[in-house]
């Protein structure tokens, strides 16, 4: 994760979760700087997959996945000119699960999943996650231009260990579309891939934030750029990730974040 294990307390305070960041949100928050109420916190998110079997007419295609989050407060590489690694991390949650591929025809994929885990502070385990959902997915082209679209419905939440804090969870359904065109040449052989991307969430019910925050927005945007190159560079069997950036209108749950790989 890049973000060293240390100065964890011996034992974990019972509300040590919902001073942090909220477990059920962190694994959905891309990696990037986010403001709580006036406070940062960098967000490291990676998604482990494996295609444990391919689709096939009449039988769901079925991928392994493990997101994986971890936060830390007041560290923020995006105001800092020299920035200094965090000696802990604040928050940490893991949930493993299944996604199931199902064709629909006319290119696009409908991907019911289920996903589990547990989340950490303070060194220890503080509570349960649980997610379900499904996502319409469609990539295809238009002239030059390569897009992809989303339709996701979500469902996530944490069981805290604590008696002393309330379980959450939140409900969210996701729009967003991909446009990624080749610009100039870069090499003889290769030319910079522009992209752009833009997702709006509808949040029905927001999870609970910390540090007193009173402003959660039900409708939360998001625009941002990502480039590489087409075709894209290969270390053996490595190929370099797209790299962008973008920015989160989302109340007091604002933020810039930092693209790796896909934007959604």
């Amino acid at each position: 994760m890049g973000l060293p294990v240390r100065g964890f307390a011996a034992q974990a305070e019972p509300t040590a979760a919902v001073s942090t960041i909220n477990h059920a949100f962190a694994t959905e928050l891309g990696t990037g700087v986010y403001d709580i109420g006036g406070q940062s916190i960098f967000v490291v998110r990676v998604t482990p997959s494996m295609e444990l079997r391919e689709p096939k007419p009449g039988r769901p295609g079925i991928r392994l996945v493990a997101p994986v989050a971890a936060g830390s407060f007041d560290f923020n590489p995006l105001e800092d000119l020299e920035v200094e690694v965090p000696e802990r991390i604040d928050s940490f949650s893991i949930m493993p699960g299944l996604e199931f591929d199902m064709p629909q025809g006319g290119d696009w994929v409908l991907t019911p999943w289920v996903r589990a885990g547990a989340s950490f502070s303070a060194g220890q385990s503080d509570g349960l996650l649980f997610g379900a959902g499904a996502r319409l997915a469609w990539s295809g082209t238009s002239g030059k231009v390569e897009v992809s679209r989303l339709h996701e419905l979500l469902l996530a939440g944490v069981d805290y260990a604590s008696a002393d804090v309330p379980d959450d969870k939140y409900l969210r359904f996701r729009n967003a579309v991909d446009l990624r065109r080749p610009t100039f040449k870069v090499s003889k052989v290769r030319r910079l891939q522009a992209g752009l991307y833009a997702i709006v969430d509808v949040v029905t019910d927001p999870p609970d934030l910390p540090l007193a925050v009173e402003k959660q927005s039900v409708v939360q945007m998001e625009l941002g750029l990502t480039f590489n190159t087409a075709p894209r560079l290969q270390i053996r069997s490595w190929r370099l990730p797209r790299l962008g950036f973008g920015y989160r209108i989302a109340g007091d749950f604002s933020g810039w974040r930092l693209v790796v790989g896909a934007p959604f």
